[in-house]
């Protein structure tokens, strides 16, 4: 009898060893790494669920975990509080529902930003809140940033070793670049710090190749509009560029609606530049670089406090034509001067 009641009392701590690893029907079994190619986030999923519409998990850290290469991450309408440090992704699209909100709160510091990602498509989001940058990569290549709507970021920098000034959008030394149809406002440092009263950017691109910035509306930030900056093979094309506050020094502006500066084979064209608070164009070889091959085609550049502000390239002129080539531009009304060119500053 006593082995037989040993027995028996094994086989039930067993049966309900087995019962308590099967799944029920109310909480499915968590899918496995690399397991999905379309995974969805909401600000009430569980990170536990499968990922499907009906059961997503609650953080993009665990989609991409999840999710198949090449596939997608749907977040879902809602506000999701909290940001991403994304390392070495590849082949990635992440993608917001109708709705969809990713929200720093004034505390987290970077929205989604990748670093050392391959393939990587962000679009159809709105983000905003964020103390430093919005969206950005960082050492990356084949990157797409899409018909997101980027505001209120940077407005507090905490990251200081990163030496930021405060961004939208951010981009540094990465190549294949794609930055279009993007509604971008209201970033940057608020108010401007002091003792130099830095400002930011809207679109910040720094140290790239082969990159396309096209049909942005970039406005109303709290400095420029964008940057191309020690940059090469860069189209900026079909972009509007206006009201950003540049007011940062004695001179009552910063920097310009878009800043170029070294670099070379950059495509400016068919952008419209209009009441900034400084240059609605500047172009410039601020550290000596001698750079080569920009062309300016059939931008508008008018109501700013100068049309276009070209310095350091050792001339009164406009620089020769293998540095810049002007055709069919307006750099007309403007509240200073059209044209300012400066030898050196």
């Amino acid at each position: 009898m006593r082995r037989l009641t040993v027995t028996l009392a094994a086989l039930a701590i067993t049966v309900a060893a087995c019962d308590a690893t099967q799944p029920s029907v109310d909480a499915p079994t968590p899918a496995a790494p690399n397991e999905i190619d379309t995974v969805f986030v909401a600000p009430d999923g569980d990170e536990a669920a499968r990922g499907t519409a009906e059961a997503p998990v609650r953080s993009l850290e665990r989609a991409l975990e999840i999710l198949l290469p090449g596939g997608t991450v749907v977040l879902a309408d809602g506000i999701h509080r909290s940001g991403h440090h994304l390392t070495g992704i590849t082949g990635v699209t992440i993608t917001g529902m109708p709705g969809s909100i990713l929200d720093g709160g004034g505390v987290e510091p970077l929205g989604i930003y990748c670093e050392g990602c391959k393939d990587v498509i962000i679009e159809n989001l709105e983000i905003r809140g964020f103390t430093d940058i919005g969206v950005g990569a960082s050492n990356s290549t084949g990157v797409t940033f899409r018909g997101l709507h980027v505001h209120g970021n940077g407005n507090t920098v905490q990251l200081v070793d990163w030496e930021l000034e405060g961004y939208g959008i951010h981009v540094d030394f990465s190549s294949t670049v794609t930055i279009e149809f993007n509604d971008v406002h209201n970033n940057g440092p608020d108010p401007p710090v002091p003792p130099d009263r830095i400002l930011g950017t809207g679109i910040d691109t720094f140290g790239n190749t082969d990159v396309a910035i096209r049909g942005n509306s970039s406005h109303e930030n709290h400095g420029g509009g964008i940057l191309v900056e020690d940059s090469f093979r860069v189209v900026v094309e079909d972009n509007e560029v206006f009201g950003n506050d540049l007011d940062a020094s004695i001179d009552g502006w910063w920097d310009g609606g878009m800043w170029l500066d070294g670099g070379g084979d950059i495509i400016v064209r068919g952008n419209v530049f209009r009441n900034n608070k400084g240059p609605g164009i500047e172009i410039s070889d601020e550290d000596g670089q001698s750079p080569t091959g920009y062309v300016l085609t059939d931008n508008a550049s008018t109501g700013n406090y100068y049309g276009i502000f070209i310095w350091n390239f050792g001339t009164d002129e406009f620089p020769p034509s293998e540095i810049l080539t002007l055709d069919g531009n307006d750099f007309t009304g403007n509240d200073r001067l059209d044209i300012w060119i400066e030898s050196d500053l």
